[in-house]
């Protein structure tokens, strides 16, 4: 079963060269990535980070901009990464439904190959996921097959760079409810939401959501993603790096040794396949 990263990050070359400009307009990416020691990967390095780790496919996501040119940029960027990686780089695109023209663009990406949206963070972008641009995203990613990642936080715990902004653990299980066709992934654990699977009403209402494993290593001790996978079933898991910020090699040795050898071939490439088939239809 080939190895599947489904959760990393990309920049447009020319995006990590303006680090400072971009720093001074946007707050939130100010927040992760103003500090020149963070971690900005475009696609070679990315590559480089995928052969060190023997993985063969990363779901690729950008930055929630709040400049909807800044994020068509980035998404032209990962488009074309994928293009020139001969499969190996699965795109997301990045929207910001709070800015003019959103769905078009959405639109748009999809036909040029995104398949999905994300990494959505819908209150630093400036718009509310159970408003009318949250609904509208789920139904555009219900009629088109596509999926949206979601940051989802703790809300307990340390602080770090970005942990707030995305959608709640209460958030995105009222939206799964209410799209119960729309795929989604609650990236990190889902902010702990996975963890109230034994209520049979919740585990109704996230029928369709997984749960990835980025940046666990930060957030929680070495038996939570196991636990998830008892509690979820361990086709609903996905392997994470979130890199950048972590070492997909290092996190992946670290999720095999915690799993039971036929768990991990599942979380760490199988269900990833299945879920961004090119060939899926809603």
């Amino acid at each position: 079963m080939p190895v599947v990263d489904a959760h990393a990050h990309l920049f447009a070359p020319e995006q990590r060269d303006r680090r400072a400009v971009l720093a001074e307009r946007d707050a939130t990416f100010a927040e992760l990535y103003g500090d020149p020691a963070a971690k900005m990967a475009t696609a070679p390095e990315l590559l480089a980070a995928m052969d060190d780790a023997g993985i063969e496919r990363a779901v690729v996501a950008g930055f929630a901009f709040a400049d909807a040119e800044e994020c068509a940029a980035q998404g032209r960027a990962i488009l074309e990464a994928a293009g020139e990686a001969g499969g190996r780089i699965i795109p997301l695109a990045t929207v910001n439904p709070a800015a003019p023209g959103w769905r078009a663009a959405a639109e748009d990406a999809i036909a040029a190959g995104a398949r999905g949206f994300g990494e959505l963070r819908p209150w630093n972008q400036g718009w509310d996921p159970l408003g009318p641009q949250g609904h509208t995203l789920a139904d555009l990613a219900e009629a088109t097959g596509t999926v949206l990642l979601w940051h989802v936080s703790e809300p307990v715990g340390h602080r770090y760079p970005g942990k707030a902004g995305g959608i709640t653990a209460v958030e995105l299980c009222e939206l799964a409810e209410a799209h119960p066709r729309a795929r989604m992934v609650a990236a990190h654990l889902g902010g702990g939401l996975s963890f109230y699977l034994e209520m049979p009403e919740v585990r109704a209402s996230l029928a369709n959501v997984w749960f990835d494993t980025a940046a666990v290593s930060l957030l929680y001790d070495t038996g939570s993603v196991a636990r998830l996978a008892d509690l979820a079933g361990p086709e609903r898991v996905l392997f994470g790096s979130d890199y950048p910020l972590l070492s997909p090699r290092r996190q992946l040795q670290r999720l095999k040794a915690s799993l039971p050898g036929e768990f991990a071939l599942a979380v760490c490439g199988g269900n990833a396949t299945t879920l961004f088939s090119e060939s899926h239809q809603p």
